[in-house]
């Protein structure tokens, strides 16, 4: 395959994912704000700062209101990671590959699209806001569902792969990250109803939250918190299964292609190294430093990926 087609692939598919986890952490965030009757300016300032385009915000907005965030994050072309610019980073990389999709692939990628550029060309409100967040991120999920039910399972379909796992394992990890003080053992007894409020909205923006509260009966405890978005084999956003994916894909494309590669080689390195550290137990080590590490690690294979394929 040229790497130029790797790379409409590879992107597509990170484009498509980083929309959707977006959309999930506005819905956590909407969530948070419609329980507690008030507006937390914080936490929709702390999403324009992870967005990396909180400069271009300040210029562009008097505050950090939830409505001035919302159409910020959504659909304002200046900032690059909106999902607007995002949804269509995605459908051009699709058409530029177009007939190594599905008709179900394309489609599932095209009407999405058309779906954000309807809801999103006129200002958003309150009252539409969750219809949007919902068609976005079930438009991702038919585009998963169509492309592993009705692709071959070859190169084209283990780049797409890389392309999600990649994105989201990064989110994951700037998702903890961002929070990670109140995933630390002394947040075990400071955690008062904001502490676990600010938990529960770590794990509803990774989709994580029902699942962890069928295995832990409803406890909110930081420990387990940090050990079940890190290291849960079952979780599908937890970093060990995105690790788990991409080794698997990259080792695909080394036997499809007859080749030894540098990012399967470290992928190999990264998968066997988390599975050491949890037997060693994360909690004995320094997380931020764990996860700044983890962050590190995953622009590396990124990195990798992209000398390896041509992209």
């Amino acid at each position: 395959m040229l790497g130029r087609h790797g790379n409409n692939l590879y992107w597509m598919a990170r484009y498509l994912e980083r929309s959707e986890n977006k959309a999930r952490r506005i819905q956590a965030t909407l969530h948070h704000y419609l329980s507690h009757k008030d507006e937390d300016q914080d936490e929709w300032g702390s999403i324009v700062l992870a967005s990396g385009f909180s400069d271009i915000f300040n210029l562009s907005y008097e505050n950090k209101s939830m409505i001035n965030v919302i159409n910020f994050l959504l659909r304002d072309r200046q900032n690059l990671n909106s999902i607007a610019v995002l949804m269509n980073n995605a459908r051009q990389n699709g058409r530029s590959v177009r007939t190594y999709l599905t008709q179900e692939v394309w489609q599932s990628l095209n009407e999405c699209w058309m779906n954000c550029e309807y809801s999103l060309k006129r200002q958003v409100s309150i009252q539409n806001l969750p219809k949007i967040l919902e068609d976005i991120v079930k438009g991702s999920s038919l585009f998963r569902g169509s492309l592993y039910g009705t692709m071959l399972h070859n190169d084209i379909f283990n780049f797409l792969r890389l392309g999600t796992f990649i994105e989201r394992a990064d989110n994951t990890a700037r998702a903890i990250n961002e929070k990670y003080h109140l995933l630390l053992e002394t947040a075990s007894t400071m955690g008062g109803q904001e502490d676990k409020a600010q938990w529960e909205i770590l794990l509803r923006s990774l989709s994580a939250w029902r699942s962890f509260n069928w295995l832990k009966t409803g406890r909110l405890k930081p420990n387990e918190i940090s050990d079940f978005l890190i290291f849960d084999k079952r979780m599908p956003r937890s970093i060990s299964f995105c690790y788990r994916e991409l080794n698997e894909n990259l080792n695909d494309l080394a036997i499809t292609y007859d080749r030894s590669y540098d990012s399967s080689k470290l992928s190999n390195k990264l998968l066997s190294d988390l599975n050491v550290s949890s037997v060693a137990n994360v909690h004995t080590v320094d997380l931020r430093n764990f996860i700044s590490n983890l962050i590190i690690q995953i622009n590396n294979l990124n990195q990798k990926i992209s000398n390896d394929f041509n992209f």
